[in-house]
């Protein structure tokens, strides 16, 4: 048998280095509406910080350094997570180990997944600046208020009570709450599950691209603007603010009481979080108006329902649980919820004519057919 050549494999190598360059910049191109959203909102906030020249902007090069140190890692976790799921419930091989390494070697040197995926994490990490920058500034923005108003909302729309009170015994047992903890920390795995498997999908599609832009307006208009306008810490917090009386003393009570037995990770953040606002922590960001947990629980639900019936129902109860910790767990008011849910909502559907048309333009049809012949 013919072996082939060293100047035979290396020009292969070469020729696949070759086609990957064309193909990013073609990808480039069809991410173009995804940069013109965080350019708007990366000169909205350069607007702000010459309106409030109070504001001091953290080092953009050493906050990308940081969260690509910490998301790079997560992002391989759940990469690993998403090929297990395919090789076991696809692929059924004998030899379940071998074959997952071989398809996560064809994954990651895949071209057409790198040249979907990286435009993403460019345009992930320019997001993420401009958000932390806001996040961490609200109280600055607009000092906390809102929260006796949202106190007051959520009795008049639950019969008088607090929604934690309806709740609580059902799932005021410490078994239960850790659950829903656990439930609570893993949004943070789901939402890098489904990012990942969006972002580095070897096809285009008007699923992917209505999913990004939803994702990334919501929580700019969400986590941002409506974060400021309804400036807000939440029930964990409200006693702290010296409002009284205070509705939420003894659900606060009952989670240290939990904490004790079960690691409950609500209440250590809650702690760092209070001490990052009091100045004695780097760690800061208080926001409770909307819930973003709840509003971006919901759109990988939306999103799942496009990929299969069985995925959209997991994330289903996953977003389901994710409203009862946000509650049961003392991080939001219910209307955070429900404002978040109407958001999420109506740029879901809103955002669809804009996917259809931007999938009618030259630079991403010129991409499809660069994918789809790659």
């Amino acid at each position: 048998m013919t072996m082939p050549s060293a100047t035979t494999a290396l020009d292969a190598g070469t020729g696949r280095k070759s086609r990957f360059w064309p193909l990013l910049r073609q990808s480039l191109n069809a991410h173009g509406i995804f940069f013109a959203v965080i350019a708007i909102y990366y000169a909205g906030f350069l607007v702000l910080l010459q309106a409030r020249p109070d504001l001091e902007p953290s080092n953009f090069l050493l906050m990308a350094i940081g969260f690509c140190a910490f998301s790079l890692p997560v992002m391989l976790i759940c990469l690993l997570f998403t090929r297990f799921y395919h090789i076991a419930t696809v692929v059924k091989p004998e030899r379940p180990i071998p074959a997952l390494l071989r398809d996560l070697k064809s994954y990651l040197t895949d071209r057409r997944r790198l040249a979907q995926g990286l435009p993403m994490v460019l345009i992930m990490v320019l997001f993420m600046y401009v958000f932390v920058e806001l996040k961490s500034n609200i109280p600055r923005l607009n000092p906390y208020s809102w929260d006796p108003t949202f106190v007051a909302w959520d009795a008049a729309l639950h019969f008088g009570r607090q929604p934690w009170e309806w709740l609580q015994p059902v799932f005021g047992h410490a078994p239960i709450t850790f659950l829903i903890n656990l439930n609570y920390n893993a949004w943070f795995a789901v939402m890098w599950v489904v990012w990942v498997y969006f972002a580095f999908s070897d096809q285009t599609s008007e699923t992917r691209t209505r999913f990004f832009l939803t994702f990334f307006v919501t929580w700019i208009i969400g986590g941002g603007l409506l974060a400021i306008l309804f400036s807000s810490v939440g029930p964990c917090f409200y006693g702290l603010m010296g409002y009284a009386p205070d509705p939420f003393a003894p659900q606060m009570a009952y989670l240290r009481e939990v904490n004790e037995i079960y690691p409950l990770w609500a209440v250590q953040v809650q702690d760092i979080l209070w001490a990052g606002y009091q100045g004695q922590s780097t760690i800061d960001g208080i926001s409770a108006m909307p819930s973003m947990h709840n509003g971006t629980a919901l759109l990988f639900a939306l999103a799942g329902f496009r990929i299969s019936r069985p995925i959209g129902w997991a994330l289903s109860l996953h977003a389901a649980f994710i409203f009862i910790g946000s509650i049961h767990l003392a991080w939001h008011y219910a209307v955070d919820s429900y404002l978040a849910w109407a958001v999420t909502l109506v740029l879901w559907f809103g955002l669809a004519p804009v996917t259809r048309w931007w999938h009618g333009r030259s630079a991403q049809r010129s991409f499809d057919a660069a994918m789809n012949a790659a």
